[in-house]
């Protein structure tokens, strides 16, 4: 079927994903579910609204799940811009280009083992001329919990250090299948519950594939800094996350790998002096209380 953003870097869809069109919007469906999915009626505006009228906040808006099989929910989120542009533009967007670049990452980083969710379909239609928007919907971590969340509600040192290790571990698989996240921090990972705990690292709209899966030193220092960072700003710095928890975490990222310990050290001084500002700025933000009214974490 011909699309309108025609073939190319961008253009091919990922295998197992299939092209539907109904009327002027445009569906990117995990063919497994496609039949499920076409039953959802993504692509009439009224159901759209009605889905995220009862959706709940995630992070920058509503993401409301929807059930697909028996087995499979999703988790649907809108692009939309932040910061000035968020302002001036919302949910417009230069063609269908972002949605389709975070199907192709997240498709890319599961076939290199990466620990990133499965994209179930893609909604975009065209707005005004060669403004679009889209929405993104992806499996559900059913009953997971932020790394926010988690490190905000665990009272044991040694738990955490090994959640922080463990994540560590996570974020070296993302960069070592040539994922570059942009945005890694603390509400963009997710925890998953035992007995089969996983760590899945989410939203990769901004996310960058290195080919080769070649990530530079300075890309995985600048990444780790960020997740350490946004857990200062979200109140952990130091009681919850301090220069201990910092060590296992590149610990776990190393895993004990010297000539990756070598690349990385003076990148690594280079994000620790970026840390300051912010622990000054947020020292003296403690995590928000948890109680029964604490908005639900960021799903996958």
């Amino acid at each position: 079927m011909p699309t309108p953003w025609g073939r190319g870097a961008v253009g091919d869809v990922p295998d197992g994903y299939v092209v539907h069109r109904v009327g002027t919007t445009w569906l990117v469906l995990d063919a497994k579910h496609a039949a499920a999915l076409v039953e959802l009626r993504l692509a009439d505006p009224k159901v759209r609204e009605q889905i995220f009228q009862r959706g709940n906040q995630r992070g920058r808006g509503i993401a409301p799940r929807v059930t697909v099989t028996r087995d499979v929910d999703a988790i649907l989120r809108r692009y939309t811009h932040g910061g000035m542009l968020g302002a001036l533009l919302g949910s417009l967007y230069w063609g269908p280009g972002r949605a389709l670049r975070e199907l192709k990452v997240t498709a890319q980083a599961r076939i290199h083992g990466a620990p990133v969710p499965h994209v179930l379909c893609l909604v975009m239609m065209p707005v005004a001329g060669p403004f679009w928007s889209a929405m993104i919907g992806t499996e559900e971590e059913r009953h997971a919990q932020d790394l926010d969340q988690a490190l905000a509600n665990s009272s044991s040192i040694r738990q955490r250090r090994a959640l922080l290790r463990r994540v560590g571990t996570a974020t070296r698989r993302l960069h070592d299948a040539g994922v570059e996240h942009r945005d890694l921090q603390v509400r963009n990972i997710l925890i998953t519950p035992e007995p089969d705990s996983r760590i899945v690292v989410i939203d990769l709209d901004r996310a960058k594939f290195h080919r080769h899966a070649i990530l530079s030193g300075a890309k995985r220092a600048d990444n780790l800094g960020r997740l350490v960072r946004s857990a200062i700003k979200r109140g952990h710095w130091p009681h919850r996350f301090g220069v201990r928890e910092l060590a296992v975490l590149i610990s776990g990222y190393l895993r004990g790998n010297r000539q990756l310990r070598a690349e990385l050290r003076p990148w690594l001084k280079v994000e620790r002096l970026k840390l300051w500002p912010h622990r000054m700025r947020y020292r003296f933000m403690r995590p928000a209380p948890q109680s029964a009214t604490t908005p639900p974490p960021r799903q996958a």
